[in-house]
């Protein structure tokens, strides 16, 4: 009898904080943006590789953890980021036919991310790269996270992007 007595103790316990404490849910946001780029699909496509954006991301280190070299091939996981903002990737799709690469981004303390890159072929020398940001926010970072995805922090993104490529792409002529 003590033991149900003490499980109701402790559930009521439980109910109690769970209706003083506020449970912000997850929320969802998607974005869509393009720029372009003055190289071939051939070119730009690995740029947004894991190891090809080591030239132009700032900072991005990436390290693996399976296989033991970051490859750029379906399966492939590895981490990048620092305390917080250590993320796990894992390579959903990288198809070099088609120039099109997915990948799941999983930052524990924060959000889970779905990351479509597309680079199609505008001319000789041109190429359209369109990048898709599926981001779901949770825990207590969630809305600042969500601000960093409004429409115009993402068209800004995409901006730097372009402007970083571009002149990583002049750097190795």
């Amino acid at each position: 009898m003590v033991f149900v007595n003490c499980i109701s103790v402790f559930c009521a316990a439980v109910i109690v904080l769970a209706s003083t404490k506020e449970i912000e849910a997850a929320q969802q946001i998607s974005r869509i943006g393009s720029f372009e780029l003055p190289c071939s699909p051939e070119d730009a496509f690995p740029l947004f590789s894991p190891e090809g954006e080591r030239g132009w991301v700032p900072g991005w280190d990436p390290q693996p953890v399976f296989p033991a070299t970051i490859a750029f091939a379906r399966d492939t996981v590895f981490r990048e980021g620092k305390g917080d903002q250590e993320a796990t990737w894992t390579i959903v799709d990288a198809d070099c036919q088609t120039h099109r690469a997915e990948y799941i981004r999983l930052a524990p303390a924060s959000h889970a991310a779905h990351i479509v890159v597309k680079v199609e072929p505008l001319g000789q020398e041109s190429s359209s790269v369109t990048v898709t940001y599926t981001v779901t926010a949770f825990g207590e970072h969630a809305r600042s996270l969500l601000e960093n995805f409004s429409a115009e922090a993402y068209a800004e993104k995409m901006q730097n992007w372009q402007r970083w490529i571009a002149a990583y792409l002049k750097s190795q002529k």
